[in-house]
């Protein structure tokens, strides 16, 4: 999902202020949903509340056992409703024609409820044994009626010239009787709609068939893949105008169809490369052997596009990032699923760093101009964050509202940023950029495949780029990478002190870096982090520091010539703030561990206290020094490892020592 009108997404959210909604966790049933097998009839004229009625409609649900099942719960919006996560009611009126249940090929009685006019609870007279297979078929007719916000409002029945679903998050069960959380994926879809003649309907996967019956037509569509609830839709109109392209790649030749409102005649002709691109990065278009399509939804939209499984709904064809965006949701959210709204990263973010994707292959890897090119994007979106984010939301989780979800400047932007700087540190794992880069792909495809046709939440995406790495033989402990940048909230606030002292012949520049984030952000880790040095001959060089989770850090080089100035992040490649200050000499200590020797540095004269301690927090050296500015070497006897050293005294130091 995208807005097509400013790019940053939660700026056509409302801010609302929803402190008690909890978005619904994957969850044990006894069940799972197997196939949906829909019918809807949709009247040709508007009733007294200028709404087209339902005339008749069903879900055919089979259902598999998986312990033993006495009941099964399904989400049905029948009356009215208030939306908890967004300014949204619903004011259907939906009414359940009859219910039929049928275990082993027979009718059996049962009992249900409608609790809330929100659920439709099913409750069996026997128990059904573990991987039996029963069905439950649901009869309806009546009206669906939206009020508030659009945006995902389920089954749109208001328009002239128009009729369309837009589900996302929690909209099917406004329209149809359903399993509406986004993990629990059908295997199977069949979908008939019946319309007018002379309306035009698509819905997910192929079209089977098309039956007149009079003055209606039925169109019959299957979707053969696994499909999320939210994904389920149609649009009919009597105003489609149909194009078609074909893509050809390799073996396969896949149809493109753009059905496109009044007065255009402008379908996206970037798709055909789009496919290419993305199937050669992420794998083959996972719908190849059914369809993709564009359709406008030119009445009643919300303002951008929806990723629905084999369609993209979309107000405006031909927008060239739009397009890249929602196609690439065909591997990153329609393919693999977020299993929650709180992961919707897997989704969105993904899809948002396809952008740079795309325009890598495109136009290349470099900066140019408007938010162009791979570096264009990815510093477009870092400064979107920089500039209107809210710091102190996760990635995870943002917040309990529909604009917390989809806030464009965290969900959006943040996550396309820090997917760059996942594939960064697979540069420094794999120690050379191309083939970091390479790896990087190839783990994303690892992951894809993994969850194919199922649903991931970002831990899952953890574990498998772990697990990738393990097999490569790499080092997989990254699990810091994903907690500082994804599931705790805020950026680095990197202060960098510099001091520099002629000695002579050559010149000593040290580097102190503190991390200046509020406590309930992370303490970033930056391996490799990359910074430029300037001279005063106007020559520079680009080198890298080791940046660890500690609050302060030093760092020292030795030059032939004058440093004059430091440039962090350059060129610009991570989400974090910077300063940099020059410091007097006699402000800096210096230390480095060598052969089991401390060579120490400390230029104001006194009396200091100096602690080392191990991993665990035992203190495994403990001195008084008695300093008069020279330089101190300090004999140890410690195994090799990662220490911590404290200094306390005139001036104080902590960082972490490597003893190697």
């Amino acid at each position: 999902m995208i807005y097509l009108l400013t790019f940053i997404p939660e700026k056509n959210l409302q801010k609302i202020e929803i402190l008690s909604y909890t978005w619904p966790d994957v969850e044990y049933k006894t069940f799972k949903v197997i196939s949906y097998d829909y019918f809807i009839w949709i009247d040709s004229v508007k009733n007294a509340q200028n709404i087209r009625p339902i005339l008749s409609a069903y879900n055919k649900i089979t259902f598999k056992s998986i312990d033993p099942t006495d009941s099964i719960y399904l989400h049905f919006i029948k009356g009215f409703y208030v939306v908890p996560y967004w300014t949204d009611t619903v004011k259907n009126n939906l009414i359940i024609d009859s219910i039929k249940f049928f275990h082993n090929g027979n009718y059996e009685p049962f009992n249900y409820y409608t609790p809330g006019d929100t659920l439709i609870i099913v409750k069996f007279l026997s128990t059904i044994n573990p991987n039996d297979s029963f069905r439950v078929e649901i009869y309806y007719h009546g009206i669906t009626n939206r009020a508030g916000s659009s945006f995902g409002g389920g089954l749109d029945l208001k328009q002239n010239d128009i009729v369309y679903a837009d589900n996302e998050p929690f909209g099917l069960r406004r329209w149809l009787p359903s399993f509406d959380l986004p993990y629990e994926k059908v295997q199977k879809l069949d979908a008939k709609i019946k319309t007018k003649i002379g309306w035009k309907t698509i819905a997910n996967g192929k079209l089977i068939d098309s039956i007149i019956d009079g003055n209606w037509i039925t169109y019959h569509y299957v979707e053969s893949h696994p499909i999320a609830p939210y994904l389920i839709v149609f649009a009919s109109s009597p105003q489609f105008t149909v194009q078609t392209q074909t893509w050809n790649y390799n073996f396969i030749s896949m149809p493109i169809y753009h059905y496109l409102g009044p007065n255009n005649n402008s379908p996206s002709l970037y798709l055909p490369n789009q496919l290419t691109i993305f199937s050669d990065k992420y794998g083959i278009y996972p719908f190849y052997d059914e369809k993709y399509a564009e359709v406008q939804i030119f009445q009643g939209f919300f303002g951008g596009a929806m990723e629905n499984q084999t369609n993209t709904f979309t107000i405006a064809t031909n927008y060239e990032i739009l397009s890249a965006h929602e196609l690439s949701h065909h591997w990153w959210g329609d393919m693999v699923t977020c299993a929650t709204f709180k992961d919707i990263f897997i989704n969105e973010s993904f899809a948002t760093y396809s952008e740079a994707v795309y325009d890598e292959s495109n136009l290349g890897y470099g900066d140019y101009g408007n938010n162009r090119g791979y570096m264009g994007q990815i510093h477009g979106d870092i400064n979107r964050y920089l500039n209107y984010g809210d710091y102190n939301k996760p990635i995870y989780n943002p917040g309990p509202s529909l604009g917390d979800v989809f806030d464009g400047n965290i969900t959006y932007s943040k996550g396309s940023a820090v997917l760059h700087a996942l594939r960064l540190l697979f540069r420094v794992i794999y120690n050379d950029s191309a083939t970091g880069d390479n790896k990087f792909f190839e783990a994303l495809r690892y992951y894809g495949n993994k969850r194919k046709f199922s649903y991931a939440r970002i831990i899952d995406f953890e574990n498998d780029i772990k697990e990738f790495l393990n097999l490569e033989n790499k080092d997989s402990s990254i699990g810091y990478f994903f907690n500082q940048w994804i599931f705790k909230p805020g950026h680095p606030q990197f202060q960098f002190l510099i001091s520099k002292n002629f000695n002579g012949s050559t010149y000593d520049f040290y580097i102190k870096l503190n991390q200046n984030q509020p406590n309930n952000w992370a303490r970033f880790k930056i391996p490799k982090y990359p910074i430029r040095i300037k001279f005063s001959d106007n020559s520079q060089i680009d080198t890298t520091i080791n940046i660890d989770s500690l609050s302060s850090q030093t760092f020292y080089f030795n030059f032939t010539k004058e440093p004059t100035t430091l440039i962090p992040d350059y060129p610009n490649h991570y989400i974090d703030q910077t300063s940099v200050a020059i410091i007097p000499e006699n402000e800096f200590i210096y230390i480095k561990i060598k052969d089991n020797k401390l060579k120490l540095s400390i230029p104001r004269s006194g009396n200091y206290e100096l602690k080392i301690y191990n991993s665990s927090g035992r203190i495994v050296f403990n001195k008084n020094l008695e300093v008069n500015k020279n330089a101190i070497e300090i004999p140890l006897n410690l195994p090799k490892g990662i220490y911590f050293i404290e200094i306390r005294g005139n001036l104080t130091y902590k960082s972490k020592i490597i003893n190697f």
